[in-house]
């Protein structure tokens, strides 16, 4: 697997070059005098500095960063609950108490990285869903269920039953909170790139929610997640998902977000 930058955490290694077989990159001249490489692309040359050849290798490798939808989003509505900042995307023509679906990003996001990062407000806008979604700040230490449950029903969410999607680290939680919430206050749960061991999963928890998951196939989850789907259809649960192209980084998740939404919206 190549190991790509997650434009999120900013904590990815250098990228490694391609198995023989592959021959993404075939055709390299490097010119010395200037300091740059030429990258030879279907007949086109792109003329970058050193600095730039590790994002143009992620571009070619990992595919490229999906625009947005033009889709215009409902209303941000922000908050702050013990210290920490809270958003809440409600669909476009939201009405009454509509439901929540909890985001947790990777351990370095913010409230605001679904939404700054993500585009998570207009994916929602193009989607057929008509839940909110949450998002806040420094989401590992935070009460999920005990304190920011309790505040969104206060400000007018359905919080009894809720839906949960998380990203790496975020991933790994919401499948956790899921399990340890049950069925009874969680309608279905999306992860991509779970960082989390088949072994270690609560498989049989999620048995009875409906569970998507995802994972790029140059990520080093991949393997793990495709575990995780299998254990979990052969308990006989509703599993969705897959492994796709990509890596862990910002342009899969783009990808992938609008297969989450439309799975969390057939369940909640």
């Amino acid at each position: 697997m190549v190991p790509c930058m997650d434009a999120e955490r900013g904590d990815g290694e250098a990228p490694a070059s391609p198995r023989g077989g592959e021959g993404l990159l075939r055709r390299r001249a490097f010119l010395v005098g200037g300091g740059l490489t030429v990258l030879g692309l279907g007949g086109a040359a792109l003329a970058i500095g050193p600095d730039g050849f590790r994002d143009a290798y992620a571009h070619i490798v990992c595919g490229s960063l999906p625009e947005p939808p033009r889709a215009r989003p409902g209303r941000l509505q922000q908050g702050t609950l013990d210290g920490r900042q809270v958003i809440v995307a409600l669909p476009p023509r939201a009405r009454g108490a509509v439901p929540a679906v909890v985001m947790l990003p990777g351990r370095a996001g913010d409230a605001r990285t679904p939404f700054d990062l993500y585009a998570v407000d207009r994916y929602l806008a193009a989607s057929p869903a008509r839940f909110a979604v949450v998002s806040v700040s420094d989401w590992p230490s935070a009460d999920i269920a005990g304190t920011l449950l309790p505040y969104l029903r206060a400000g007018g969410l359905d919080t009894r039953r809720i839906g949960l999607l998380g990203w790496s680290e975020g991933g790994a939680q919401a499948l956790r909170l899921a399990a340890g919430l049950g069925a009874d206050r969680v309608s279905a749960v999306a992860a991509a790139s779970p960082a989390v061991s088949a072994g270690r999963a609560p498989l049989r928890e999620l048995v009875n929610i409906p569970v998507w998951l995802g994972c790029g196939e140059r990520d080093e989850w991949a393997p793990q997640t495709e575990t995780m789907l299998k254990g979990l259809r052969a308990l006989g649960a509703t599993a969705e998902g897959g492994i796709s192209s990509g890596c862990q980084d910002t342009a899969y998740r783009r990808r992938v977000l609008p297969e989450q939404l439309a799975f969390l919206a057939r369940h909640i």
